[in-house]
């Protein structure tokens, strides 16, 4: 009896100080107010940015991805092929049923949302063109994308005052490491106002032969554009870019 109670206590004792294993293969994350978002296993979680207090957003036999906090914190839009096709959806950062917002046989990939929280930018390939289209933005509310006046694009965002738009205009082959050539993504930057584009990174045409891609971009607190490139030969570095500078 005295060896049971024994036993018993050092299982309680050593599941008392027990830690969570780290998970494998999460995808997509997204920081913004304290909190971190991203998809594992096929569906959307979030946590405090240290990890902590993990809660599962969304459950479901189809693949949802691309989570991104709105402004406010308040709501999470992602997209989910939960019809067929991705689509874009939105849920409350507290839980709840998600919302549909587009209904395309295209796939639309959630990029992050205006700065003033009233609409979502995505990608997908709606448009009239056979090989490009632009980005797209739809309502929180619901209601019909609306094209952004870009002649394509495949990832970008908008600057936290809305000035400008950084973005890439083709979409990026990843699994050709090492590609030169026509198809090499570059930085743009686009004025909202004015609509005038500008290329920021691999800009003189003569040094062709040493252009890399460069993708993602996102802007930072500071200013600055910050992007994945393959200057160092792998994806795993980002860089700082000055939206002034027109020779990244």
């Amino acid at each position: 009896m005295r060896r049971t109670a024994s036993l018993l206590a050092l299982v309680l004792l050593t599941g008392s100080v027990a830690y969570a294993e780290p998970i494998k293969f999460a995808r997509y994350p997204h920081v913004a107010n304290g909190k971190l978002a991203f998809a594992y296993h096929g569906d959307i979680w979030v946590a405090n940015d240290d990890g902590s207090s993990p809660m599962r957003l969304t459950a479901h036999v189809a693949r949802d991805s691309f989570p991104r906090f709105s402004p406010d914190g308040r709501l999470v839009a992602f997209s989910s092929n939960r019809y067929g096709n991705d689509d874009v959806f939105v849920v409350p950062v507290t839980g709840g049923e998600p919302r549909q917002l587009t209904f395309n046989t295209e796939d639309d990939t959630v990029l992050y949302w205006t700065p003033d929280g009233t609409r979502i930018i995505f990608a997908c390939s709606r448009g009239t063109h056979a090989f490009l289209s632009p980005l797209y933005s739809v309502s929180a509310s619901g209601g019909l994308p609306e094209a952004l006046p870009v002649d394509s694009g495949r990832a970008g965002m908008l600057k936290q005052d809305g000035s400008l738009l950084a973005f890439t205009r083709l979409g990026l082959t990843y699994w050709r490491k090492g590609y030169r050539g026509n198809n090499n993504n570059d930085i743009f930057v686009q004025d909202v106002k004015t609509k005038k584009i500008t290329q920021l990174t691999d800009t003189d045409v003569k040094q062709f032969r040493t252009h890399v891609q460069d993708v993602y971009p996102m802007w930072g607190a500071d200013g600055m554009i910050y992007f994945a490139s393959e200057r160092s030969g792998i994806f795993n570095e980002g860089y700082p870019l000055d939206s002034s500078d027109p020779n990244g």
